[in-house]
């Protein structure tokens, strides 16, 4: 069940927060996010799909793909891990390659909670410019944990 995001403004610059609960175990949602042909299959919201995924799983390393949206839209995407705590918790740089968001670094943290029949996966993601950047990624990100909900089923 998806708890309502919390926004909060912090130095001109606004915070998105989203907890989810997967009904699967903390390792195979954190691999998900870790294993370059998982990612693929969810990254993204239900209009899109995610190709040329690379991820170099290392503090300093990065990780790549493009965002392909069914009306022909391409959306590079892009960033580097700041912390890998596997199965607890993910630090990342987020820039789009593409927008007015265009090299703009924000900061994701994911962390991996192990509750009663599954995993309570938290995302925060810091430095968002303003609300409707905060906005937008919000739906992008319920999109994509609606994709991770039945990646994870199947």
């Amino acid at each position: 069940m998806a708890r309502p995001e919390a926004a909060k403004q912090n130095n001109e610059t606004f915070v998105l927060e989203i907890a989810r609960r997967f009904k699967a175990p903390r390792e195979a949602v954190f691999r998900a996010w870790t294993d370059p042909d998982a990612f693929a299959q969810w990254m993204g919201p239900e209009n899109m799909q995610s190709r040329d995924v690379e991820i170099d799983l290392r503090p300093g390393g990065r990780y790549s793909l493009v965002m392909h949206g069914s009306e022909g839209a391409v959306y590079p995407l892009s960033g580097t891990y700041k912390e890998i705590k596997a199965p607890e918790r993910l630090v990342f740089t987020f820039v789009w390659g593409h927008g007015d968001l265009k090299d703009l670094g924000m900061l994701v943290t994911v962390t991996f909670a192990e509750v009663s029949g599954g995993t309570l996966m938290t995302l925060v993601q810091e430095r968002l410019p303003h609300e409707s950047a905060r906005q937008s990624h919000n739906q992008g990100w319920t999109g994509s944990f609606n994709r991770l909900e039945r990646f994870l089923a199947a």
